[in-house]
This record gives C-alpha cells, structure tokens and sequence, in this order.
C-alpha cells in the first residue's frame, strides 16, 4: 500500500507539472503570434522587473520539479541515480518548452534550468530521506527495498 502512495505523489507531481505549464493556461494564453523562444540564459537577471521575474517566474519553477526529483527515484528503481534523474528531468523540462512554444506559448532556457535544478533539489531530498530514514522499515517499502 505504501508503495502505491509513492506512485500517487509521483503522478501527482507529473499533474502539477502539465497542468501548471499546458493545461491550466492553455484557453487562456493560446496565441500563436505572441509566443516567443528566449535563447538567452540568465535574460531575466538583466531585467528591470528582476526581482518580480524571480519570485513569479524562477522560484516557481525550481518548486514545481521538485517533487519530481524527489518521487521519481522513489517510484522507479533503475531511476535511483543521480544523473539518470538530471536526464529525465532535462527530458521532460525540454519537452515542456518545446510544446509550450508550438501551443502558443513562449518557451525559455531560464525555465529548463530552473526546472532542472528543482529536479535536481528534489533528488537531493531523497537521497537526505534515505539516509536518515535506511533503517525505518516504511521507508523501505516505500522504495521498494526488500528487508532480509
């Protein structure tokens, strides 16, 4: 059972993903004239608005992938490395961009590397859960580890 719930979060997290980038925006913002694609990295430090920019656009994106940095290796045990998460979440965060820019929507790099490093926190909290919690055996279910 506490392994399904680990799979619940994971999918959960995918949600909030296409949801927060596709979904919830998609009625709404679809104008193919206005989209943009934004090459340069870091643009937005540049800005006059740099502050709004990295409270409205950045930090939501680091906080959107963790959950997925974190339940991905929790659900998929050959993803329990980190590098095989950085390339799955660079995967999709690079997916995300590409069918926002071609629903209308812009696409930028600052939004691969923001949602990357959230990944890339999120796969830092598991591996912290592991070590503090390797001996609890809930903990181990929830991976998938069988005890001896």
């Amino acid at each position: 059972m506490i392994r399904q719930i680990g799979g619940l979060f994971w999918f959960c997290s995918v949600f909030l993903i296409g949801f927060a980038t596709i979904f919830f925006v998609l009625p709404f913002d679809f104008n193919p004239a206005q989209r943009t694609l934004n090459w340069t990295p870091f643009d937005w430090i540049h800005a006059q608005n740099a502050a709004h920019m990295l409270v409205t656009e950045v930090i939501p994106n680091i906080l959107m992938f963790i959950p997925f940095g974190i339940f991905t290796p929790i659900v998929f045990l050959k993803m329990r490395k980190f590098n095989k998460v950085v390339v799955v979440t660079l995967l999709v965060t690079v997916g995300v961009e590409t069918l926002q820019y071609f629903i209308g929507r812009s696409s930028d790099i600052d939004d691969v590397f923001a949602n990357l490093f959230g990944g890339m926190i999120g796969y830092g909290m598991f591996k912290v859960a592991s070590f503090l919690f390797q001996n609890k055996i809930w903990w181990h279910k929830l991976i998938g580890v069988k005890n001896n």
